[in-house]
């Protein structure tokens, strides 16, 4: 007789409005670490093409700020050798 009387207040439960519906908050952070590679160098009439992937809007080279406008592979020409350059970008 007992269970009879609880199986109404379980079913009840169940059919509460709002009970199917539930609802959350979820914060995904990424973090995209700073990438600069040197695809290819070419010799130029005064330098050397630089063709660069990157994903930073800025990095210097050999001591001057070069800034892109995107994403992705740029050209960069500079009048030094692949071996008298060095690069400094932010982390």
């Amino acid at each position: 007789m007992a269970v009879l009387l609880l199986a109404p207040i379980l079913c009840g439960a169940e059919s509460t409005a709002g009970s199917g519906s539930a609802s959350a908050r979820v914060r995904i952070a990424v973090t995209v670490p700073p990438v600069f590679r040197v695809l290819e160098v070419t010799p130029a009439p005064d330098g050397y093409d630089y063709r660069v992937w990157t994903n930073m809007r800025s990095v210097v080279i050999g001591g001057r700020e070069y800034r892109f406008d995107h994403v992705g592979e740029s050209t960069v020409r500079l009048p030094t050798a692949p071996g008298e350059t060095w690069v400094v970008h932010g982390l």
